[in-house]
């Protein structure tokens, strides 16, 4: 899920014109801690935020709309051990109002839910959900069929299949301090390779954790992963704006766009076509995402492809981020309105939409849908 409407959260109310890059640093030290429902798109005008996420795919989302139960976390069974199915997304329940008037609110204890595609919900107590300094996220593959998360028994990262039940615990041992704030995870496919981004706001590296050998890649920590796919993870460096396309056995080079761009797509289908969205040059203007004008761009020369404006979204929901590719023409796009989230299929020839998915609980607390980094 993305970053930036956390940020615009925290500082769209507060925030006078000024120098973009003051007010990006500001962004990236604390976006990842005020997340909450999407904000009113007008005051976003004078904010210059620079930070994002997002991945997309060739494979297909749920093509019908999912919801867990609302119910009591208590009355939710436990994931068993074995096959599950696929899932439709994760989230940690938040606070429920009091059960008598004037009374304290209903916050059950911090754990991740996970929701199939046939909308049956289970519990996960085995998945670390917060630590306490920070929340812990979890990832899911674009298909739904691997989650990755964070075992606190075993001090490292697991993968499991959701559908044969086969777990595998990373070789790599990762302390449990070193999951702090605005921590992101995300997992291949095959579920072979997980990306681990500590800390926000920092220079604090990165892994890259082949989860068979237990072979590792630095990732340098001015940069944020956002997909891993045929042997390539996707890594964005907000800012300045850089796209740095690294083979999973390391290397690669930063490819720099001309302009200020946001919430960053995995490659598309062609192999070199990015989606993302446009940041106005020193706060002057208003952002794109807002505007709903998708840019697409070339992630081997940099050069601007073309803008398609996006019609059809519901009014008053925010966009949340770019997912998975639906097709070669189809890029999908997460938007929130409440705790709602909602997936659409964005035609890049016309901008035209169709309804994908919903995730009833996905904005609550930092949900997790297939194919974008968790956090």
């Amino acid at each position: 899920m993305t970053r930036l409407r956390d940020a615009l959260d925290g500082i769209a109310e507060e925030a006078p014109p000024a120098d973009l890059a003051e007010l990006a640093e500001l962004a990236v030290t604390g976006y990842r801690r005020r997340r909450r429902a999407t904000a009113t798109l007008a005051a976003v005008a004078t904010v210059a935020v620079l930070t994002g996420v997002t991945a997309t795919v060739l494979l297909a989302m749920p093509r019908r709309m999912e919801s867990a139960a609302a119910q009591s976390p208590a009355a939710v069974p436990t994931l068993p051990a074995g096959q599950v199915g696929v899932l439709s997304h994760a989230y940690r329940p938040g606070c429920r109002p009091p059960k008598k008037k004037g009374g304290p609110p209903d916050c059950p204890a911090a754990e991740w839910l996970v929701v199939t595609r046939d909308g049956v919900t289970y519990r996960m107590p085995q998945a670390l959900a917060e630590t306490k300094r920070s929340k812990v996220p979890v990832a899911i593959s674009r298909d739904g069929r691997m989650l990755a998360y964070y075992s606190r028994e075993a001090g490292a990262h697991v993968v499991r299949d959701m559908v044969t039940g086969a777990e595998t615990v990373s070789p790599v041992a990762v302390p449990e301090e070193r999951i702090g704030r605005g921590s992101m995870l995300v997992v291949s496919d095959d579920g072979r390779y997980v990306a681990f981004d500590p800390r926000e706001g920092t220079k604090d590296p990165g892994l890259l954790i082949d989860m068979r050998t237990g072979r590792t890649v630095s990732v340098p920590g001015v940069y944020e992963p956002v997909s891993i796919k045929d042997g390539v993870a996707e890594l964005v460096r907000y800012i300045k704006t850089d796209l740095l396309l690294m083979p999973v056995t390391g290397g690669g080079r930063p490819v720099r766009f001309d302009g200020v761009f946001i919430m960053f797509s995995e490659l598309a289908p062609d192999g070199r076509t990015v989606a993302a969205f446009e940041f106005p040059d020193k706060g002057k203007g208003t952002p794109e995402y807002a505007t709903r004008r998708l840019t697409l761009l070339d992630a081997r020369s940099g050069r601007i492809l073309r803008k398609v404006a996006v019609k059809g979204l519901p009014k008053g929901a925010g966009i949340h981020g770019t997912t998975i590719w639906q097709s070669p023409s189809e890029v999908t796009l997460l938007v929130q309105r409440g705790q709602a989230v909602r997936a659409y299929a964005v035609d890049v020839r016309t901008g035209g939409t169709r309804l994908v998915s919903e995730y009833s609980e996905a904005g609550k607390s930092g949900g997790a849908v297939p194919g974008a980094a968790g956090s």
